[in-house]
């Protein structure tokens, strides 16, 4: 089928275990259902598709992803973002077959790109550069061979259509009803676009929406609140993430901690590479034991962490070691059923009283 051999797995259980949750995600946001299989592309040349037959119940199609597309984007330090529009334009085609639209092949394709780009930007799944990537990911894959009757767009036009569905992700009140009909009338109108410009370059400016302002005022709340920064550089002793993908054991965990009387409650992110990977959210509680000299604090906690590899909890267990009088070095061991990890960091106390008790105390 499309030149490929089909097969159920891509043969590396942490990559099937990374495109199916990121399967669970898009069928979230996209009202179709499909059987996800994997190809290896006799003329070895990267390629992905959707196909509307399929085996299983209540299914709107199936999509094959080449093994040598996933080889080549993984050669990429952004292979993340570009696989996950790939795998989003699948589903716009998926989207197109549910509700019966038959237009030209161009225009298909073009809506594609524009639901890829709508999916990225509603998921805030990337940062400006890494939208450069999805964004140039489409553009090389456009050509001008116009006579083909599998012409896909020119790369101005590919590009164009992803990076205006992005865009529409940050407008108030869209979901993916709109921007599928949003995008048809996109393409149909012949692409309109400004002439190809480099994102980083062209500056595009993303207006806030109300539901970015509620975060920001969440985020300045959440300052106010807290005590402490923690920055924990870690090397993960088994990585949930393919090789493929990641290439590094090494990750950074920082945030922000709020400080009780004998006991702390950390929430933050973890990250590898340039991309965050979990969201952790961590509850300690300081031990007394009397044969530890005093200047060392020993403690032990659970934590919860949600992310790319799905969800999970860890028991803690470490050592404070005062090293100014608001700076202390913080070694911690965590083990779950998601992590097995070791860190040594720094935590800083930004704020020993709050603001609003000093100003009651001068008066």
């Amino acid at each position: 089928m499309g030149g490929m051999h089909i097969e159920n797995t891509t043969g590396d259980k942490n990559l099937d275990a990374i495109l199916f949750n990121q399967k669970k995600g898009l069928e979230s946001v996209f009202p179709v259902k499909v059987d996800l299989y994997f190809g290896v592309e006799r003329n070895r040349s990267g390629n992905a598709f959707f196909h509307p037959s399929c085996k299983s119940l209540y299914c709107n199609g199936r999509i094959v992803l080449g093994l040598f597309l996933m080889q080549e984007l993984s050669k990429r330090s952004d292979s993340y973002i570009r696989l996950v529009s790939v795998f989003a334009h699948e589903y716009g085609h998926a989207m197109q077959q549910k509700y019966g639209w038959s237009g030209n092949g161009k225009w298909r394709e073009l809506h594609a790109d524009y639901l890829a780009g709508y999916y990225i930007g509603l998921c805030r799944l990337s940062t400006e550069s890494e939208v450069l990537s999805g964004f140039t990911e489409f553009a090389s894959r456009g050509n001008y061979d116009y006579n083909n009757p599998d012409f896909h767009g020119t790369p101005e036009e590919r590009s164009c259509a992803f990076i205006e569905g992005f865009k529409y992700a940050y407008k108030p009140n869209t979901n993916i009803y709109t921007a599928y009909n949003e995008g048809k009338k996109y393409v149909i109108s012949n692409n309109p676009c400004n002439k190809y410009r480099n994102v980083s370059n062209a500056g595009y400016y993303i207006p806030p929406s109300s539901g970015d302002y509620f975060l920001l005022y969440l985020a300045a709340y959440v300052v106010l609140i807290s005590n402490d920064i923690y920055v924990q550089p870690n090397i993960n002793f088994y990585p949930y993430k393919s090789e493929q993908l990641v290439g590094s054991r090494l990750g950074l965990s920082y945030g922000l901690r709020k400080q009780f009387m004998r006991s702390s409650l950390e929430y933050g992110v973890s990250t590898y590479g340039s991309r965050i990977s979990s969201f952790d959210i961590n509850y300690l509680h300081d031990l007394q034991i009397h044969s530890i000299p005093g200047r060392i604090q020993p403690y032990f906690g659970i934590g919860m962490n949600a992310g790319n590899y799905g969800f999970g909890m860890s028991g803690q267990f470490g050592l404070y070691l005062p090293l100014l009088d608001r700076l202390k070095v913080d070694i911690r061991y965590k083990l779950g059923n998601r992590i097995n990890q070791l860190q040594l960091g720094l935590i800083f106390k930004y704020q020993k009283e709050y603001f609003w008790n000093k100003s009651r105390e001068k008066f």
